[in-house]
């Protein structure tokens, strides 16, 4: 009964995340538009700000403290393409604002292309460079657009690709820092704009109940009560690609407009005084009833700040990075004396097979929800096993033997150790709750066994399988913290 109590527990948690981001993602939304501030913005300083972190064409790009520095390499025209989370609204943010410098005299196209098979339509000269421009502001109404295939484009609308064509004379660079999209008039209010989805309607009704919203800039969509996490995420898709600067809120929600505060110097504070109290415990381990918990405080609060704290985007930021690295040190250190039992080898021939018998029910997933396979890279196959070693030694090695001292019955560790197993996936609700109870069967097989090379192989085969025949449709996918929502 509490397996299962924790088992909804989780799904619930990860709603509630999943909603607490979409308001605050629709706030920050509204304040920006109300401080007359872009909502597509770039600030470019090193080269994996760009798509595919290169040029497209003979140039060099090379990062620096506040620009990128792009040398053209003979003269030809190249493309920088602007990376994009979902699409753009260029009918309504029309206006393209570039901070830049270029060392010699030339030309700046610019190049979008609509969802779908849309073609790509180019305006070739779009501005000109000089070595004294510093800003380029480019109204993409006023520019005439043209295809590749039948010669006529429409007016720039909502865009899945934009690109600065640029073209300046061999060994000349150009450096750019900045690129924005702003808008030209005020958007209406939110109490005029406002959309409350149906629940468990099909696309046709979801079709009825957002045609009103056809021409609007900025409309408030509110989800239905009572979904999960996936279900919030499989609404909010299609509506922004469609409406790309919508509100999309939970049920009931009204955004008011507030700017995201970071924190930044708060929360560094935090770390070091973290890292400082492993480093203590480390040195002088207390003794008695509480050690155990403190040690599994100590190994646990650096990983969930990053994952559970949200800071693992599209990269991990540098504190979640220090905390999570802090975390595994400590337990590095603290189970010093007993590595050795990473690599132990199994005694009997069942120890392999009980951790596998978790591989059935995933084919049954895949059977019922799956897709054709597809192949996976060799190298991700080979690291994703070593990361699913280390989970696994985290969780049956350091945590449990700590839970099963500071618990009084072992069925609660078992429990306890599934649950942080659990949450180390926030904020994928199905993640979750798959692997809880994927640990809780793994944690049972362990206690008989004490080897963790046998579930370390059935977790990471279970995960690459679902990865490569199940993602993409029940499962959205395996990412975890703030990956979760791109």
């Amino acid at each position: 009964m509490a397996a299962i109590i924790v088992y909804l527990a989780l799904g619930w948690l990860a709603a509630r995340i999943t909603a607490a981001h979409l308001l605050n993602q629709a706030q920050w939304q509204l304040a920006r538009v109300e401080h007359h501030e872009p909502l597509w913005e770039w600030r470019l300083r090193k080269p994996r700000d760009l798509i595919a972190s290169r040029a497209f064409g003979n140039a060099k790009v090379t990062g620096g403290e506040d620009a990128l520095d792009i040398t053209s390499l003979d003269g030809t025209p190249f493309e920088l393409g602007l990376p994009i989370a979902w699409s753009l609204d260029l009918a309504h943010w029309p206006v393209l604002q570039l901070q830049l410098q270029s060392s010699a005299a030339g030309t700046l196209g610019l190049v979008w292309q609509g969802p779908g098979r849309a073609p790509a339509c180019l305006a070739a000269a779009a501005g000109s460079l000089t070595p004294d421009t510093r800003t380029l502001r480019i109204d993409l109404r006023d520019l005439v657009w043209h295809s590749a295939g039948d010669g006529s484009c429409p007016a720039p609308g909502v865009a899945q690709l934009l690109r600065l064509r640029v073209q300046i004379p061999r060994n000349a660079t150009l450096r750019l820092s900045a690129a924005s999209l702003m808008a030209t008039q005020a958007l209406p209010p939110l109490a005029d704009t406002r959309i409350d989805l149906p629940a468990h309607a099909n696309s046709d009704e979801l079709a009825r109940a957002t045609a009103p919203a056809q021409d609007w800039a900025m409309p408030l969509f509110r989800l239905p009560a009572g979904i999960g996490a996936e279900a919030m995420l499989r609404l909010r898709d299609p509506l922004r690609e469609r409406w790309p600067a919508a509100l999309i809120v939970p049920a009931g929600a009204t955004p008011q407009a507030a700017p995201q505060h970071s924190y930044r110097a708060l929360t560094w504070l935090a770390c070091v005084l973290y890292l400082a109290a492993l480093a203590w415990l480390q040195w002088k381990p207390l003794r008695g009833r509480l050690r155990p918990w403190l040690e599994i405080a100590g190994c646990l609060l650096g990983p969930l700040w990053l994952v559970a704290g949200l800071h693992w985007g599209l990269y991990p930021t540098p504190l979640g990075v220090t905390a999570f690295a802090g975390g595994l040190a400590f337990a590095l250190m603290i189970e010093r004396r007993h590595l050795p039992r990473l690599w132990q080898w199994p005694q009997t021939r069942g120890t392999w097979l009980w951790p596998m018998a978790a591989m059935p029910a995933t084919c049954l997933l895949i059977a019922l929800y799956g897709h054709a396979p597809h192949a996976l890279p060799f190298g991700h196959v080979v690291a994703y096993f070593g990361w699913a070693w280390l989970q696994q030694w985290l969780m049956l090695v350091v945590l449990l033997r700590r839970f099963e001292r500071a618990l009084p019955r072992p069925e609660w560790a078992m429990l306890a150790v599934a649950t942080v197993f659990g949450l180390f996936h926030t904020p994928n609700g199905l993640v979750m709750q798959l692997c809880f109870a994927g640990e809780l069967w793994w944690v049972w097989c362990f206690r008989r066994s004490r080897s963790v090379l046998p579930i370390a192989l059935a977790h990471a085969v279970c995960a690459l399988l679902i990865e490569s025949a199940l993602i993409g449709g029940w499962l959205r996918s395996l990412e975890v913290s703030a990956r979760f929502f791109l």
